[in-house]
């Protein structure tokens, strides 16, 4: 094997962090540009050969789905189901974190992401914290936790992004919500683990609850008319999914099996429009991730020609002929932890660990569903770090000055823990 054709490519992906990070470029402009040096020059690619790599179902499948949940959220309705859910439980301060927590996975889970959850949730969830007297850490980690499991959802943009990659691979095509199902369930686990942790450690400090919070106000004509289409849209995708299951093969099975979900929400996206939910451009403006999506398509490409210079093979191999079959789990779960700390989970690590797992599992005897589960345990836990965007959105949003400062070392601790946890975790099931 080549190895000036490895470290090439290995470099450029190296440089476009680092230089990204460092100049606050945008990575995926650095990756994609790289790529195109790498494919066409190097590896002499055709045109068409290169722009196949470009991750276009996908984009389609975020782009819709922001577009969809950005007419819930521009005319009200998300923030305004959030203060009834909150509301409901003003009388017990106990149980609001845990509301918060299963909320958040809710929000993050429907389509809207991780990081549009967080971007949702974390100003109205931190500035109840001095109403109520409850710690700003416990309801900085219910959002957070809860957003990690959620954002592991065959229906969030991270089980989507996470699902194509996997599909992609010729071993495990049209598996790919089965496989993240799966991780997702191991993920509700780990994160509730924890979470029930940290929340019972919590509540021995915690104070009677006090101050009020103010009844929201009754929901719009236009906050209904979008519920209702959520709760259609939901059901269609869920009875599609079911029956795509059930019925015996066929004309209708084959028809609910390729009726993509982003195909529904294209539809409610066109009830919306019709019935003027929101203003159109303020959603292109404030809620299509255009930066996730232009790093997701640039790290994507880079990954491509990286591929097809054979680094999966190399990385594959590396890790078959240096590391113990029972340590394999782990170190995943710990490289994925560490790069999300620098980088984003669903542009860089997933891209970059996922296309390890169908070659380590097959020549190494794995599972790949733990594979992959410990890759995107260990990157999401890393979210909660206060150098994230949702670690840095949660902290910027505290209401209570003594604990602003003491957050930043509070959110890095547990950054930590969630990646060891995520390590010995993975390690012990290792064992078995």
């Amino acid at each position: 094997m080549n190895m000036m054709k490895l470290l090439i490519p290995i470099s450029a992906i190296i440089l476009s962090i680092i230089v990204g990070n460092r100049y606050r470029i945008n990575t995926g402009i650095i990756a994609g540009s790289l790529a195109t040096v790498i494919g066409i020059i190097m590896l002499q690619m055709t045109a068409a050969d290169f722009f196949s790599l470009v991750p276009s179902k996908i984009i389609f499948t975020v782009t819709v789905i922001t577009i969809f949940y950005g007419y819930l959220s521009e005319n009200g309705t998300l923030s305004a189901v959030i203060d009834y859910m909150i509301y409901a439980l003003k009388g017990n301060a106990r149980m609001l974190p845990i509301a918060i927590f299963i909320l958040s996975i809710l929000i993050s889970a429907i389509g809207i992401g991780a990081p549009t959850a967080t971007a949702v949730l974390a100003p109205i969830v931190m500035s109840i914290a001095p109403r109520i007297r409850q710690s700003s850490l416990l309801l900085g980690v219910s959002v957070s936790y809860g957003v990690c499991i959620g954002g592991n959802f065959i229906l969030s943009q991270g089980g989507i992004i996470a699902s194509s990659i996997i599909e992609s691979s010729s071993a495990f095509t049209g598996m790919g919500r089965n496989m993240m199902f799966q991780a997702f369930l191991l993920s509700t686990l780990f994160f509730s683990s924890l979470y029930v942790v940290i929340y019972v450690l919590s509540q021995r400090k915690a104070v009677p609850m006090s101050g009020t919070l103010e009844k929201p106000a009754p929901l719009s004509t236009v906050q209904k008319q979008s519920l209702l289409l959520l709760a259609v849209c939901l059901i269609t995708i869920l009875l599609f999914a079911l029956l795509s299951h059930f019925l015996p093969k066929g004309p209708l099975q084959f028809f609910f099996t390729e009726f993509d979900l982003s195909f529904v929400i294209l539809i409610g996206i066109f009830v919306e429009s019709a019935l003027h939910l929101a203003h159109f451009p303020d959603i292109v403006k404030n809620h299509i991730p255009t930066q996730t999506l232009i790093f997701f398509t640039g790290m994507t490409l880079l990954m491509g020609v990286s591929i097809r210079a054979g680094i999966v093979e190399w990385l594959s191999s590396l890790v078959q002929e240096n590391i113990p079959q029972f340590f394999v789990c782990a170190i995943l779960a710990l490289f994925g932890g560490i790069m999300s700390c620098f980088s984003s989970t669903l542009s860089v690590v997933i891209p970059v660990l996922f296309p390890l797992v169908p070659s380590i599992a097959s020549k190494m005897n794995l599972n790949p569903v733990l594979l992959y589960s410990a890759i995107f345990i260990g990157s999401t836990g890393a979210g909660i770090s206060p150098f994230s965007t949702g670690g840095l959105l949660l902290i910027s949003n505290c209401q209570v000055r003594e604990e602003y400062h003491s957050l930043w070392n509070k959110f890095l601790l547990l950054c930590g823990i969630n990646i060891f946890a995520a390590f010995a975790v993975f390690l012990l099931i290792g064992q078995l």
